[in-house]
């Protein structure tokens, strides 16, 4: 059985700054919004971005300017976990470690530096911006910064990535590599990467299902002991795969299902034990249908509530991360309402999220290609 606690958590979202933020928007049925985002040489993109977002506002100046955009985003999310364990941190930092899942965290970069390559000359591209066009280097800054000097490790793993910097937190902290890890998910909003979406045609348009990719950062801090006030519990997680294409889902959900099952066995709990199911619906009606018949598989006669965020808070490595963070929110008593199940696990008997905080909750996540991943967080 796991033994790691969520001591604290932060979030910069399309909600706003802070845990808070996402809190308020979720106890809100009528919160969406969709952003703009402009390309050269074509119209504007549908994307949800952390618009109120201001670096300045939180850092000071001199970080700032050496930081890119995910690395800002991230910092201040974790800041406000850390945060929540006090003045000084209870662990040797030298023992505290980061694991970030991104899908896209150093686009702008890559295309800054790239564009200087190829238009200009490659000993013109800016020294300062390289270090920025690898996926890691939001971590590494935010080790940096807070002089965290444990393990410091960043998955790409598209649509599960966030979760699986979950699962490695834990797995950190259960073989005693940390006493306490940062786990978080961060996701830049690009035109490149949406515009991608948009030739695979899975972009959200008038009159066409599918994602909108969202920006964000959010961060778990989860340590080998509870403390006073640990949100709640890492109980168990499950992991498997699929054969599919690297932009395509699997056809059938034997690999979520499988993620699940072990999720819950991991946890010690039976699907009844089970009484929240945060969605992975992200717009796309063939992850719906998937996710559908896995969630009927797992549960059987068992209809725990259900909630869904990526599909109003965008889709990307965060995401799962994200949905994570919700739940600890229902588990902690800290969402005082709830968006509505998904329309495709209503139709299934799963009702939404209302009455008394849950128990138990199960997070899962799939990526194109075929990677599937689950989570169980409960009370502590």
């Amino acid at each position: 059985m796991s033994a790691a606690w969520v001591r604290g958590v932060g979030a910069v979202t399309p909600a706003g700054v802070g845990a808070g933020a996402l809190s308020r928007a979720l106890a809100d049925p009528g919160w969406r919004r969709t952003d703009e985002i402009e390309r050269p040489g074509g119209a504007p993109l549908p994307v949800l971005a952390c618009r109120d977002f201001s670096a300045r506002d939180h850092l000071p100046p001199l970080v700032a300017r050496r930081l890119d955009r995910p690395a800002r985003l991230l910092v201040v999310a974790a800041r406000e976990a850390l945060a929540a364990a006090g003045g000084e941190l209870p662990w040797p930092r030298e023992r505290v470690g980061v694991v970030a899942g991104t899908w896209n965290a150093g686009a702008e970069v890559m295309v800054e530096v790239t564009r200087t390559v190829l238009t200009v000359a490659p000993e013109e591209a800016p020294p300062m911006l390289f270090p920025s066009t690898v996926a890691n280097a939001a971590a590494s800054q935010l080790g940096i910064l807070e002089k965290l000097a444990g393990p410091n490790l960043t998955f790409t793993e598209k649509q599960v990535a966030g979760l699986r910097a979950v699962i490695e937190a834990e797995r950190l902290l259960r073989h005693g590599r940390a006493d306490a890890v940062v786990a978080c998910g961060v996701d830049e909003a690009h035109w490149t990467y949406v515009e991608a979406h948009e030739r695979l045609g899975v972009l959200r348009k008038p009159g066409r299902p599918g994602i909108i990719p969202g920006e964000g950062a959010v961060a778990l801090l989860l340590a080998g002991t509870p403390g006073a006030e640990p949100l709640g519990r890492v109980a168990g997680w499950g992991a498997a795969s699929a054969p599919a294409p690297p932009h395509r889902y699997p056809d059938t959900p034997a690999a979520l299902v499988t993620a699940c099952t072990a999720a819950l066995d991991r946890a010690g709990l039976r699907p009844g034990d089970v009484d929240l199911v945060v969605s992975l619906a992200n717009g796309l009606p063939a992850l719906a249908a998937l996710e559908r018949i896995a969630l009927e598989t797992v549960f059987g006669s068992d209809r725990p509530a259900a909630l869904a965020v990526t599909d109003r808070l965008g889709e990307g490595g965060c995401a799962a991360t994200m949905r994570a963070l919700a739940a600890l929110l229902a588990l902690s008593g800290r969402l005082p309402g709830a968006w509505p199940a998904p329309d495709h696990l209503t139709a299934a008997g799963f009702p939404s999220l209302a009455g008394r905080p849950p128990r138990a909750a199960l997070v899962p996540a799939l990526a194109a290609g075929g990677s599937a991943l689950a989570v169980v967080l409960t009370t502590a």
